[in-house]
């Protein structure tokens, strides 16, 4: 489990959740009300679903793709049109408002449960409704080693 655990506001910006993960190292954040309690998740992939829907934008499946697509859809304007989507757009709406916890005192084998079952990658870990930290499929895997 790792503490402490970064989070974000639902009324932030995609533009500093973004920053966040990237200082961090991280491809997902709990999302967190005043309280603070946990409210949603939001992942790398809500904010490119959000930059799809918005602008168009695909997730390339390797560097040809990038190289190649941008050279086929030939938008110059794609950046600046992400960039100001990011900067206008909140957490509440491009975040996932059912997040799937984990208990402290839950298993090894509950916790991967979890995750394999929901096709996620990020387990907020609560003690009598408080988030006291996060599991993540990284911190699963090490645990093995």
């Amino acid at each position: 489990m790792s503490q402490p655990v970064i989070t974000v506001r639902p009324e932030a910006t995609l533009e500093v959740a973004a920053s966040l993960m990237s200082t961090h190292g991280v491809s997902g954040l709990p999302v967190v009300d005043r309280r603070p309690r946990l409210v949603g998740v939001l992942s790398q992939k809500d904010i490119v679903r959000v930059l799809h829907e918005r602008a168009g934008l695909s997730l390339p499946g390797g560097i040809f793709d990038l190289i190649l697509d941008s050279t086929k859809a030939r938008r110059s304007d794609l950046p600046r049109e992400c960039r100001e989507i990011l900067e206008t757009t909140r957490v509440r709406p491009a975040m996932s408002n059912r997040p799937i916890t984990v208990n402290a005192d839950a298993s090894l084998d509950e916790a991967i449960r979890l995750l394999i079952e929901h096709k996620i990658n990020r387990l907020p870990v609560v003690e009598k409704g408080t988030m006291i930290g996060i599991v993540s499929r990284h911190d699963l895997l090490s645990g093995f080693l």
